[in-house]
């Protein structure tokens, strides 16, 4: 009964990290979006990727991201299942900046 439940959870853990796991579209997302969703593209191999695409047209394969300089075959097998060329997200979500801590004034004091 105990392995049935590790198997379990296991597997629930599984869908749940894919399910999470976000699709780039490769030939209209912006760098924030390669860098933010794509592990391993940082913003300077991200800026190379749309260079790429500005450079070619638009990708016609997947496979075709590892001709730009940066990303062999170690990052794109990283990648490659969260990439299409029709679908998916084209920008990053925005981030939130903290507010700047406001100093509060003393109050004068009456004597």
């Amino acid at each position: 009964m105990k392995i049935s439940a590790l198997f379990f959870a296991v597997l629930l853990s599984f869908v749940t990290f894919t399910a999470s796991a976000e699709i780039v579209n490769l030939n209209k997302a912006n760098a924030s979006a390669l860098a933010y969703y794509l592990n391993g593209v940082g913003e300077k191999r991200a800026k190379d990727i749309i260079k790429y695409r500005k450079d070619h047209k638009k990708f016609k394969k997947i496979e075709e991201v590892k001709q730009v300089k940066g990303i062999g075959e170690v990052i794109f097998k990283k990648i490659k299942n969260n990439l299409s060329l029709t679908r998916g997200v084209i920008s990053a979500p925005a981030t939130i900046t903290k507010p700047k801590k406001v100093k509060a004034k003393k109050a004068k004091s009456k004597k």
